[in-house]
């Protein structure tokens, strides 16, 4: 059986969720889509039985309760990397980290038998050269996607990697010990 995995690449209310799948058997990318609510986009990936993995540009909850930072966004950090870092409780998060943790706990209740996992495009994008799939640029015609969102769909494929890589046993996790759970690369 053919199996699919998705890539969401999370925003604010007005950008909202940019979602791709990707058909490991294909190597391609076989949809792309832009929601603006959270369960509307846990809803889209319920169309897709083969579902097995969805990663996501974006922390499982919008603030920590742990030390200062977190461990896995400190190790990316230290790679170069600038980061978003979640904030603490007596700190505001920033809209689309909320944004975030309502898909999250979407999904959760929507399909929780698919594995969510964290990941960070800006680093995938690192790996670009290994990176087979294909995009049909079709798929970028006509109402689905705008040009300035362009970006925000490249990283929701990158995001759609980072799942197969996972499922494939290739994805490299970092902070194994962090509260909300390692960033796959």
């Amino acid at each position: 059986m053919n199996q699919v995995v998705a890539g969401i690449d999370v925003a604010g209310k007005r950008r909202g969720f940019h979602i791709a799948i990707l058909d490991t058997a294909s190597r391609q990318v076989i949809h792309l889509g832009n929601v603006h609510d959270p369960g509307q986009a846990a809803r889209l990936l319920l169309e897709f039985d083969s579902l097995a993995c969805i990663a996501i540009d974006c922390p499982p909850k919008a603030e920590i309760v742990g030390p200062k930072s977190r461990e896995a966004e400190r190790a990316l950090s230290g790679l170069g990397f600038r980061m978003q870092w979640t904030r603490r409780p007596e700190n505001v998060p920033p809209e689309w980290m909320v944004n975030g943790e309502i898909l999250w706990e979407s999904i959760a209740t929507l399909i929780p038998q698919v594995k969510v996992i964290e990941t960070f495009p800006t680093a995938v994008s690192r790996q670009l050269g290994d990176c087979d799939f294909i995009l049909p640029l079709k798929l970028l015609e006509g109402g689905v996607a705008k040009r300035e969102g362009y970006k925000d769909f490249v990283d929701a494929c990158l995001c759609a990697w980072v799942a197969e890589r996972y499922l494939l046993g290739q994805a490299k996790p970092y902070g194994l010990g962090d509260e909300l759970g390692p960033i796959w690369v």
